[in-house]
């Protein structure tokens, strides 16, 4: 399998002979005399834009979107006037020029289409065109950005309306929002409010909250329809049971009403295995579970700090050596500084309670090393986390044992 590195390589090698071409690399696109930017700026204006809707659908900045909209309105191809009920917005037209110049630019993307797809035999073409489209929802799935919130904040009610406003419908019984989480229960320590943003605008969430001892509910996944399809639903629960581990819940449930098809689906493809209704929600006619990785398997590293509880004869970390770690997806990484190191870093991976993971390190006196580490997890008393570790240098002699504990 390619690394991350090479996949990137040939993205940038496909962006480069695509762009080329379909003759982006030009200030005359299309032979009109004009780039693509201010192209694309006539397309998006059509019949009628404001200034604020185009920077948002474009992703420019306000300096450059100025710029464009005047070599328009200079060319005589548009015009700004105040917005009828709010004059602190601009909405940009077409003139009568630049309507005709909108109609030949689209006979010229028409053209150069078809001149693109024309060489192919039909089944190219479609191979083609499912390529494109698969391409489209995974760029659009990646440009998917999924945050922590608030649980009373407004962006939170709007989730929840949206949600609660289509179980009305889709349930024959109706919807209670009464049946709603509290804030207090997906807050802090005992669970999270899940905000999935594309382009800035909420387009799904998701909740998990602390049930019992090690257990999580997750609640309240829901995917707006235009965001459906992209795979949205499978990395919002995803992150969801991260957050999960993150506070030490080794297991989540959750429910579904009997209806939602999709939602079965998606659970039961995701690992989840069905169970016995577990509370006494109207709604949850089916109820499932998943064991995060090992019912035994103790909270994330993600975002802990750790300190040595001893200097480490044979090597350099001391007890001024902190480590800040990061875990995703079963890989691990950290830096580290303090004490004789200037700085060091480690990656590796996460198997149940077990780390594997080289380390490099630069130390006071400006000499680097390195080295393979093994560390078991486990649990002191206080609830912080210890990591015992067996390590081995790898550029020079020696190896032996060490230990770090959880920072709070």
């Amino acid at each position: 399998m390619s690394t991350l590195r090479e996949q990137a390589a040939l993205v940038r090698d496909f962006n480069r002979y695509y762009s080329r071409r379909v003759g982006l690399l030009t200030d005359r696109y299309l032979g009109q005399a004009r780039p693509l930017s201010e192209a694309r700026l006539l397309f998006e204006i059509g019949t009628g834009a404001d200034v604020r809707d185009l920077r948002s659908r474009l992703g420019w900045d306000s300096g450059y979107l100025s710029r464009s909209l005047r070599s328009l309105e200079a060319q005589g191809l548009i015009e700004l006037r105040p917005h009828q009920t709010d004059g602190r917005v601009r909405v940009a037209g077409l003139t009568e020029a630049g309507g005709k110049e909108l109609a030949e630019l689209d006979r010229l993307s028409t053209a150069r289409a078809v001149e693109l797809l024309e060489p192919l035999s039909p089944g190219q073409r479609d191979e083609l065109i499912a390529a494109q489209r698969q391409a489209r929802r995974l760029l659009r799935l990646a440009a998917v950005t999924i945050e922590v919130v608030e649980p009373d904040s407004a962006i939170v009610r709007h989730c929840l309306q949206a949600y609660a406003a289509e179980l009305a419908v889709r349930f024959p019984e109706g919807y209670d929002t009464g049946a709603l989480v509290a804030g207090a229960e997906v807050d802090g320590e005992r669970g999270a409010f899940l905000v999935a943003y594309e382009h800035g605008q909420p387009v799904g969430c998701g909740a998990v909250r602390t049930d019992a001892p090690g257990v999580g509910e997750i609640r309240h996944l829901w995917v707006h329809a235009d965001a459906r399809g992209l795979g949205l639903g499978r990395r919002l629960l995803r992150e969801l049971e991260r957050q999960a581990e993150v506070r030490g819940l080794h297991t989540v449930r959750l429910g579904t009403h009997r209806v939602l098809t999709e939602a079965a689906t998606l659970y039961h493809s995701s690992g989840y295995r069905q169970i016995p209704p577990y509370d006494n929600s109207p709604y949850n006619h089916l109820a499932f579970e998943r064991v995060l990785v090992g019912g035994d398997r103790l909270p994330s590293l993600d975002g802990r700090g750790f300190r040595a509880v001893a200097e480490v004869a044979g090597g350099e970390v001391d007890t001024a050596t902190r480590f800040d770690y990061r875990e995703r997806d079963g890989e691990i990484s950290a830096t580290y500084a303090g004490g004789a190191i200037r700085t060091g870093h480690l990656v590796g991976t996460r198997d149940g309670n077990t780390l594997d993971f080289r380390y490099v390190q630069l130390n006071r006196s400006g000499e680097t090393s390195s080295g393979h580490c093994v560390s078991t997890v486990s649990r002191l008393p206080d609830g912080r986390l210890r990591l015992d570790e067996t390590w081995s240098w790898e550029s020079r002699d020696g190896s032996g044992t060490s230990a770090v504990e959880e920072v709070r």
